[in-house]
């Protein structure tokens, strides 16, 4: 079906008055609505179209300073879409990010580098621990500030601790293969990188009641800190490959 000139010009007009609005209201509009769903920040600038926050946080990630620069089509479906660029001091993460009209939050072609220490709320990790993050993510939907689906892998490099006695202890990936939630469980694998001094596998569940739960096998390698094979023996009896079980499961 064409539209008639009197159409088009009226459909013209509409979309001349949405772009008005998106350019001139305040960027705090969408702030507002996001800081319903655990998304939260200090300080908010710019237009609904093209803004900036300052103190991003995201559920217990605290995530620095993000610019947005919205996409026009997804809003005719109801949806808030935006290509996001995050700055830190010694980090950066870019993603393309959906609001869909169910609330959850959906992040694509995600690639991030940030040290974990930052990132980390609550005063970083258990035991002062420290590395850096990357990510190659297809794909990730959070609900209420929590991950119930992801595709992609997360590699945690020159991961570093305790703080009392720091030990360098190499990279580590977790991998997020397609398909991967059901029952409503995300799951992931866990595996050792090539310089680890740890050999670990193993997976981690993310449950919809906020739970997780990480089961591994893991050994010290040659190239291992020295006191950390001995530390193991009191982890269980080793198996074939001289792996010994280590879980930690709590909630968020």
């Amino acid at each position: 079906m064409k539209l008639s000139s009197r159409g088009k010009w009226i459909t013209a007009g509409v979309v001349a008055y949405v772009l008005f609005l998106l350019i001139t209201l305040p960027a705090s509009l969408i702030t507002a609505r996001l800081a319903k769903h655990g998304v939260i920040s200090s300080a908010t600038s710019g237009s609904v179209w093209h803004g900036q926050v300052t103190g991003l946080q995201v559920g217990v990630l605290n995530l620095g300073n993000a610019e947005w620069q919205l996409r026009f089509l997804p809003l005719f479906t109801g949806k808030l879409a935006a290509d996001i660029k995050l700055k830190q001091a010694d980090g950066f993460a870019d993603a393309r990010v959906a609001v869909a009209l169910s609330g959850n939050i959906i992040l694509s072609d995600v690639s991030a580098s940030l040290p974990l220490q930052s990132i980390v709320g609550n005063g970083g990790l258990p035991g002062g621990w420290v590395g850096k993050a990357q990510a190659k993510l297809n794909k990730v939907e959070i609900k209420q500030g929590w991950p119930i689906a992801a595709q992609g892998t997360l590699d945690l490099i020159d991961v570093t601790g305790p703080a009392r006695q720091p030990s360098n202890i190499g990279a580590y990936r977790l991998k997020f293969p397609a398909d991967n939630a059901s029952a409503n469980t995300l799951m992931g694998t866990l595996e050792s990188l090539q310089d680890a001094a740890l050999d670990v596998t193993g997976t981690i569940k993310f449950a919809a009641d906020r739970s997780y739960q990480l089961d591994t096998m893991v050994a010290a390698r040659g190239n291992a800190p020295p006191g950390f094979a001995d530390g193991m023996q009191y982890l269980g009896p080793p198996d074939a490959q001289g792996r010994r079980p280590f879980s930690v499961s709590g909630t968020m």
